[in-house]
């Protein structure tokens, strides 16, 4: 498969280590920076997922999408459907902000030879799995899930401010991406990101810091 191999074999070790690489302190400014901004409020988002999709659909020797999580919670992959639950993931019920990037090769055709780059702008996908939520709910799941000490169940699709993709697709810039392959908890990512709403009206993220990898 290329070079997927060695990536894929890198991010196994890490979610063999850890299902969450994130460590609540990624940015040691007094001023948080890792966040998004929609109408001059500024909304934290602490922590970042990457989940890769390695189905190669089309046999090209690299994953099919990249999907950028930036939110204030925790999340947890429910390929299991943990409880009766369904749904592709499982939130920390004290999550309330949530971004959704999803970075489709269809729509970027780079991606179809190389995996994402350092100093590249990717075209995120307007249609599928693109949202940045505030003011999310997560409930419970029951009979309750809890995995490391943290209560995890399913978004409320009824409760929040949901921003969807306006007629501009937004963009994802990833500065840095670091795989650490001596320790794949350390890797690290320094993105920025450009989302106008369905009103259009631009949301700007920025993110720095350690991140978890999801493995489809």
């Amino acid at each position: 498969m290329k070079i997927t191999k060695n990536l894929l074999y890198i991010i196994t070790i890490a979610l063999l280590i850890s299902c969450d690489n994130n460590d609540d302190t990624v940015t040691p400014t007094s001023i948080p920076t890792d966040g998004f901004t929609y109408n001059t409020t500024f909304f934290e988002t602490e922590n970042a997922y990457v989940n890769i999709d390695d189905d190669d659909d089309n046999a090209d020797g690299f994953p099919d999408s990249y999907t950028f999580f930036f939110t204030d919670g925790r999340m947890f992959d429910n390929d299991a459907n943990v409880n009766g639950s369904s749904g592709d993931y499982l939130y920390s019920t004290n999550t309330t902000k949530l971004v959704f990037l999803n970075v489709l090769v269809s729509d970027n055709p780079s991606l179809a030879s190389s995996f994402p780059l350092p100093g590249a702008t990717y075209i995120v996908s307007s249609i599928e799995d693109s949202v940045i939520i505030h003011e999310a709910q997560i409930d419970p799941l029951s009979p309750s899930y809890i995995n490391n000490s943290v209560e995890f169940g399913m978004g409320n699709d009824n409760i929040g401010t949901f921003h969807t993709a306006g007629v501009v697709a937004p963009t994802i810039t990833l500065n840095q991406v670091n795989i650490d392959n001596n320790d794949p908890t350390n890797s690290s990512i320094d993105a920025d990101y450009s989302f106008m709403n369905q009103d259009g009206v631009i949301i700007t993220g920025h993110y720095t810091g350690t991140f978890g990898v999801i493995l489809d």
